[in-house]
């Protein structure tokens, strides 16, 4: 029984993603257009050198400084460019962290004239 429970308890360690070296995000400087909406990937490298994508993981946390500028929609994945401006993105994974620069530039405005 005692064995059970200490299987269990580091099986709950593993999931909770304790042993983790690094993450990343992919693309790695995003640049998105006011009003546009860019699909993002979050990997990540285990202590035991294994990648594996963490995007869709319950415990990645994942912030814009600046909701007004970049929205992250998480449950779809996506960055959404509100207003020009620049932020930074926050990524957390148990104990692996990444601040990623993201830039969202004005619409193109350059249409003709009448």
């Amino acid at each position: 029984m005692r064995l059970a429970w200490i299987s269990l308890l580091f099986s709950g360690v593993a999931v909770a993603g304790i042993n983790w070296k690094a993450v990343w995000l992919e693309p790695r400087m995003p640049v998105l257009t006011a009003g546009e909406a860019q699909p993002y990937q979050i990997m990540g490298l285990a202590g035991s050198d294994v990648k594996a994508d963490l995007t869709k993981s319950p415990y990645l946390k994942i912030m814009s400084s600046d909701s007004g500028v970049l929205e992250i929609d998480q449950q779809n994945a996506a960055f959404v460019g509100k207003k020009p401006g620049q932020v930074e993105i926050r990524i957390s994974f148990s104990e692996a962290t990444a601040i990623v620069q993201a830039t969202v530039k004005a619409p193109n405005t350059d249409s003709p004239v009448k």
